[in-house]
């Protein structure tokens, strides 16, 4: 089965629009965070920074 929305196979960490919705399953390999968090977490992380998700 091909995998949507995962280019490559690259994991996207992105907001949403529909924070509700955070810790259910909705999408095929994204991590979405709120809002917020992601604000905080641009202002802490250089670009190019490695993640592991464990």
């Amino acid at each position: 089965m091909p995998w949507v929305d995962t280019h490559d196979r690259y994991i996207y960490i992105h907001g949403t629009n529909e924070e509700g919705r955070i810790g259910r399953a909705v999408s095929h390999g994204c991590i979405r965070m709120k809002n917020a968090d992601i604000v905080d977490l641009f202002d802490r992380v250089d670009v190019n920074t490695p993640v592991i998700i464990a």
